[in-house]
């Protein structure tokens, strides 16, 4: 009775410790969202441009009612943008309470990422790079390049254009 209930600790401990994350892909590398940031997944239907906006702005949309910027993560990234008639989708997520959309080239799967497994990211990318990246995690063959929303979505330029 007694391993039962240390059993039953250890497990519960395990999932505290452990976060979900939507695993995507981008120009042929794969990374991860914190799940609970995610609100839908939709099909990508082109946004209407903004004029002077960044070019990783795609534009906004119109989500039930609501006007929400959209940026392209490849553009973000320094990766060439592919065709709007492209299959994509729009992750629609939500950073510091205001609501945004990712443009992504497609989604994979929904991964439980144990806190200890998350390793930093290594110096190899420019401070402006680094500042995406909130770490890495090896998972099977692949590894996931976890991103901090907060940094990709630039909030206070983003918010301007949609106030």
């Amino acid at each position: 009775m007694q391993t039962l209930e240390t059993t039953t600790t250890e497990s519960t401990i395990q999932e505290q410790n452990t976060n979900k994350y939507l695993v995507f892909q981008i120009g042929g590398e794969t990374y991860g969202v914190p799940l609970l940031q995610v609100q839908e997944i939709r099909t990508y239907t082109p946004a209407t441009r903004v004029p002077n906006a960044p070019d990783y702005v795609l534009g906004v949309m119109n989500l039930r009612g609501n006007i929400i910027a959209v940026i392209d993560a490849r553009t973000r990234f320094g990766l060439p943008p592919v065709p709007d008639e492209q299959e994509t989708v729009v992750v629609v997520a939500q950073v510091q309470g205001k609501i945004f959309g990712l443009r992504l080239d497609s989604v994979s799967d929904v991964m439980d990422i144990p806190e200890d497994s998350i390793q930093p990211t290594p110096p190899i990318a420019s401070e402006a790079t680094q500042k995406f990246l909130s770490g890495v995690v090896q998972s099977d063959e692949r590894v996931v390049i976890l991103l901090n929303l907060d940094e990709i979505f630039d909030i206070q330029a983003l918010s301007q254009m949609v106030a």
